[in-house]
């Protein structure tokens, strides 16, 4: 009934909000870039993810139909598919479908009461979907006039994002929620990954995805050597000297071409036995 919990088991739930304009496309497409091979986008945006088809390896499913269990039908079959991360570009869509059957009603009470389950299945589809999730999601856009122009020396209207335009309380629902500002940097306000909390990212890709990869078990990603590989199982078997150390990495031989993959490995079984 129970297992060993291990971060290889964890799949990403990122969520990026922002104005129109900030990049949360191109970042969600830079980081799924990183992070798998095999990326589907779930595209509410009239094509917008496919102008970067140039850049980008993804396959798109245009929906039109913003209804959630629309959402749900192209999520699950791109988990079925064999997807490694899924891109939902944009979640805010599906909120404002709910926000429309609610419209139609004549008892907006008793329609609410209809749509909640309907918000809370897609949700819950993207919880346990076992591919990583990308969603970004629009933000209500406000304009600050408080910043200088470098250039000019005069004040400079900024559009800026606030509260996503979403259920409240949806970035609870992600491991990981940010807001992407003008200046395509993300700012990430929330996390269940500590290296992450409250760091900020000019145009996220490569770097961020590094980390969350590690996050979930690929420590290896951060080494430049073998040194760092050895300090690294210093950490976590205190009680083994620099030689046994070494003893034990110089008899492993390469996985897949890779010798780090297996030291995480070896030491983790190391670690089982003191």
């Amino acid at each position: 009934m129970f297992r060993k919990a291990t971060k290889s088991q964890v799949k990403i739930r990122l969520a990026l909000s922002g104005a129109s304009g900030s990049g949360k496309t191109y970042s969600a497409l830079s980081i799924a870039s990183h992070l798998s091979h095999k990326i589907a986008v779930i595209d509410t945006e009239r094509g917008s993810a496919s102008r970067y088809a140039d850049i980008f390896n993804f396959d798109v499913c245009e929906l039109e139909n913003h209804h959630p269990a629309h959402y749900i039908e192209a999520i699950q079959t791109a988990e079925n598919a064999g997807y490694q991360t899924i891109i939902i570009d944009s979640l805010t869509h599906a909120w404002f479908s709910e926000l429309e059957l609610v419209d139609r009603a004549k008892n907006s009470f008793t329609a609410w009461k209809e749509v909640r389950p309907l918000e809370r299945k897609l949700i819950d589809c993207i919880t346990k979907c076992s591919s990583h999730i990308i969603a970004t999601m629009r933000s209500k856009t406000e304009w600050d006039i408080s910043q200088i122009d470098s250039k000019t020396g005069k004040m400079k209207p900024v559009k800026i994002g606030t509260a996503p335009i979403q259920t409240s309380g949806i970035e609870f629902e992600f491991d990981i929620a940010g807001e992407v500002s003008a200046e395509h940097i993300l700012y990430i306000s929330k996390s269940r990954c500590p290296a992450l909390q409250d760091t900020s990212w000019l145009k996220p890709g490569k770097d961020l995805a590094y980390q969350l990869r590690v996050w979930m078990g690929e420590v290896w990603l951060l080494w430049k050597s073998e040194e760092d590989a050895l300090s690294w199982g210093a950490t976590q078997l205190p009680g083994m000297s620099a030689q046994q150390l070494r003893q034990e990495f110089d008899k492993l031989s390469s996985s897949n071409g890779k010798k780090a993959p297996a030291w995480v490995a070896q030491v983790t079984e190391l670690k089982e036995q003191f």
